[in-house]
């Protein structure tokens, strides 16, 4: 159905507004040579794999080089059997997750943006006890929720701006 005043389909010569003067066959072709010459990402919704920047790939990394170098005071404070395992497999998930982040999953980034945040809002509500109780869990928790903190913020923005590093 065609109407008189189609001016809001021709703004810019998008590919997907058709102008009242052109058919609609020209327009069909015209749409689906747009769609073959744009990269296949942009089709699939997939991101490219070294889609991150230089810092945002250093501190994701950094998460998890952190997330293993504090596994063994974790342990050391561990009550019991199960807890030891719990922050063991913990550890191993953690730095599966990184891997796929860096293979450039887009879940896996989702997921790893959201763990992140709740993760640093978790070790930040504890931080003010645990600086009482226990001084080097405080530094400890200090560290991973910078560094959690710094994660999120720049996992969300490289996909704001991803060209840029």
């Amino acid at each position: 159905m065609r109407y008189l005043d189609e001016s809001h389909r021709d703004m810019d010569r998008n590919p997907g507004f058709m102008s009242a003067t052109e058919p609609a066959d020209a327009a069909d072709v015209r749409i689906h040579e747009t769609l073959l010459d744009m990269p296949a990402q942009r089709l699939t919704g997939s991101p490219a794999p070294a889609g991150f920047g230089r810092w945002t790939r250093r501190v994701v990394i950094a998460t998890a080089v952190w997330s293993v170098f504090e596994l063994p005071f974790e342990i050391w404070v561990s009550m019991s059997t199960r807890d030891l395992v719990a922050c063991v497999t913990a550890k191993v998930l953690w730095v599966g997750l990184i891997g796929f982040v860096l293979a450039g999953s887009r879940v896996a980034r989702i997921a790893c943006g959201f763990l992140c945040a709740i993760g640093m809002m978790a070790l930040a509500f504890g931080l003010p006890v645990e600086y009482r109780m226990f001084p080097l869990g405080f530094v400890l928790s200090s560290v991973e929720c910078v560094l959690k903190a710094t994660a999120f913020v720049c996992l969300v923005s490289s996909s704001v701006y991803p060209d840029e590093e």
